[in-house]
């Protein structure tokens, strides 16, 4: 299989969605490569279905969909197993995390961000502060 081909699967399962800035599968760095065992199944039905590489990659991106949704619908196991395997990393890669408005770098050594405190929390949290610091030295 070309890598044409397999991008196109990719970018066909995992599109980019432009209002939202979330990139395609491959343009996010993901590679059907890597999900060998996972996505063989699914690629031998897609080339089936599509009547091989070139019929595949010539479509119109509605006609790769309806592919795929019936690869999805000849093999849900397989189908499913493909996508436990790309989501993961596609969900994990910087570009999405950034898109959604996530970080992407570590949350250590830094910490997490967190929301100012408004007055019916700092109301909540007035006693514990009173009590002051109760922690028990270690027992020897």
């Amino acid at each position: 299989m070309t890598d044409a081909f397999l991008e196109a699967v990719l970018d066909t399962i995992l599109p980019s969605e432009a209002g939202m800035g979330l990139p395609s599968g491959s343009a996010a760095g993901l590679g059907l490569g890597r999900q060998d065992a996972a996505a063989g199944p699914v690629l031998r039905i897609v080339l089936a279905a599509a009547g091989g590489e070139e019929s595949f990659l010539g479509a119109s991106a509605e006609d790769r969909r309806a592919t795929l949704e019936a690869a999805e619908r000849q093999a849900p196991e397989a189908f499913r197993a493909l996508l436990a395997a790309l989501l993961p990393d596609y969900y994990e890669c910087e570009a999405v995390l950034n898109a959604f408005g996530w970080r992407a770098d570590p949350p250590q050594p830094q910490g997490h961000r967190l929301a100012g405190t408004d007055e019916a929390i700092g109301k909540a949290l007035e006693r514990v502060r009173r009590r002051g610091k109760i922690w028990r030295s270690p027992v020897r």
